[in-house]
């Protein structure tokens, strides 16, 4: 067990090391929700063309509720179950990490932002794959981007956001495939 969290020390230090002012601005933008508002309002008219108001409606509460779930869950094995500091927050990498703007809490494991983001993404994906495919493929760049920029500021090891992406991954594909609202048919205007 040592060794994968040396390797998971090392490689956290070394993708957070790589870049510099401008770098850090663009991850700085990336991991906060609020500057992703206008992609989130394509992906809202997309998914309105594609399935019509009501589908819509449906949609918004499945990913509500597949974000509470990634939220949830990454709280409890954040806070409860792992309780891993950060690595900015570990005496042993101190000098290592740069922490780059703001610093979440105490623990890490695993990263709520990588698993909301991928929650997200993939459902988008799953949305779009067959009408807009483009869009889905935003979308899966946005959520790695996302995941990457939380190993690049400092605030996650890189097995935190591997982990949340994965799990997020999941609850997206979820969401997706248990409710049967909104697949592969086009909304037409009347």
């Amino acid at each position: 067990m040592n060794d994968i969290k040396q390797i998971d020390w090392d490689l956290t230090v070394i993708l957070n090391d790589w870049g510099n002012d401008q770098v850090d601005l663009f991850f700085n933008v990336v991991t906060h929700k609020f500057y992703a508002i206008p992609l989130y309002l394509v992906f809202l008219y997309f998914l309105y063309k594609k399935m019509g108001w009501r589908n819509l409606l449906i949609a918004l509460v499945t990913i509500a509720l597949v974000i509470a779930a990634s939220d949830q869950l990454a709280n409890l094995f954040k806070k409860t179950l792992v309780l891993r500091l950060r690595p900015f927050r570990e005496p042993a990498l101190e000098g290592l990490i740069s922490k780059v703007g703001k610093s979440g809490g105490r623990y890490g494991f695993y990263s709520g932002h990588a698993s909301n983001a991928m929650a997200v993404a993939v459902y988008l994906w799953f949305q779009f794959k067959n009408h807009f495919k483009w869009l889905g493929i935003i979308a899966l760049i946005w959520g790695i981007l996302v995941v990457y920029s939380r190993v690049y500021l400092g605030v996650h090891y890189l097995g935190d956001v591997l982990m949340g992406g994965f799990m997020g991954s999941l609850l997206g594909y979820a969401g997706y495939h248990f409710v049967p609202y909104g697949k592969d048919e086009v909304h037409r205007e009347s």
